[in-house]
């Protein structure tokens, strides 16, 4: 058994980068042995194979828990809550139904009326996308940030209207799965906007997307890999953490109405569940002088990261940063 003192320990001067740690999981085949499995085997039987592949790659991954520990360390401290020994591989396993999830997204075996609103902002976004006037939405690691998309990919609307999605996304992190989403759906590439490369042109191709009625979303938890140290700092989970700053200033840059939007499975370990969605309207607006717009992102940044940490509380095993976040 391995020593956890010895582990957390070690993890904790860990500082890498995300984009500086190698991709995990094995080849290409490992993930095509996962699509077999979701598109031919009972969602139950998925799971038991996926939660005993998990055991074992947890017990080879050291570097893996120690920085699922650091999550969960802090999530502790915030949340009061106790998390034992097992606990990062409960976190590891999560992630794999996770990109099982995705996978069932892709091929349309996810449905719309698996998807469970919370009486929050949703049909303040629907009435404004029947309308024909797009949005910007910031969206996270936490739960699957693909829901929204892969459901209008395959027709599953809650509009009136169709309306297309239009992600900004740094692919250098998971190339092998991404491999896998590009075949399972060819036209995937198409509408992703490479997170590291938005320049002038990019920005007004996403703008005419939004003013034609359509949806760009980022995430706002991970700093691009070619732009690290251009960040936000706020509190998050007990301790300063950096946000990526330019996931923020697109909102202002687009001028369109922001959301923060996030999917979680109401059971952090049944893929076979309902799922929770969340819409909130930001309250901050960076329509403003350009002197007070630092001030502003801050302020956008701080809505942000309180409903992120209220939902990590929620469901812990469910946010998928798994380098030192507080470090990195």
């Amino acid at each position: 058994m391995p020593d956890t003192n010895k582990e957390t320990s070690s993890s904790t001067s860990c500082s890498e980068h995300w984009s500086e740690i190698k991709e995990v999981g094995g080849g290409l085949w490992h993930f095509r042995f996962m699509l077999w499995t979701a598109c031919h085997l009972p969602l139950f039987m998925v799971e038991c194979i996926t939660a005993v592949i998990c055991f074992f790659f947890w017990l080879g991954a050291r570097p893996v828990r120690a920085r699922s520990k650091i999550y969960l360390n802090h999530l502790s401290k915030v949340s009061g809550k106790r998390f034992g020994f097992f606990s990062t591989y409960k976190h590891i396993f999560s992630f794999a139904l996770s990109m099982m999830e995705k996978l069932l997204g892709w091929k349309g075996a996810i449905k719309l009326n698996q998807i469970e609103s919370q009486n929050d902002d949703l049909q303040m976004l629907v009435q404004q996308l029947n309308q024909g006037r797009g949005a910007f939405l910031l969206c996270s690691h936490l739960g699957n940030m693909e829901m929204l998309r892969s459901l209008t990919e395959f027709g599953e609307f809650h509009t009136e209207r169709d309306f297309q999605v239009f992600p900004v996304v740094d692919l250098s992190g998971t190339t092998k799965f991404n491999s896998l989403l590009r075949e399972l759906n060819p036209d995937l590439i198409d509408k992703i906007v490479d997170a590291n490369s938005i320049g002038v042109d990019s920005a007004i191709w996403m703008k005419d997307k939004i003013s034609a009625g359509n949806l760009v979303v980022i995430a706002g938890d991970r700093t691009s890999a070619n732009s690290r140290n251009r960040t936000i700092e706020t509190d998050f989970l007990g301790e300063s953490a950096n946000f990526p700053e330019g996931a923020f200033s697109l909102a202002g840059i687009l001028n369109a109405p922001v959301y923060f939007i996030f999917v979680v499975r109401k059971n952090d370990f049944n893929i076979r569940t309902a799922y929770e969605m969340h819409v909130v309207r930001a309250k901050t607006s960076l329509d403003c002088p350009r002197k007070e717009r630092p001030e502003r992102l801050k302020m956008l940044l701080r809505e942000y990261a309180e409903i992120l940490e209220r939902l990590c509380v929620a469901h812990p095993y469910q946010w998928f940063n798994f380098y030192n976040f507080w470090e990195g």
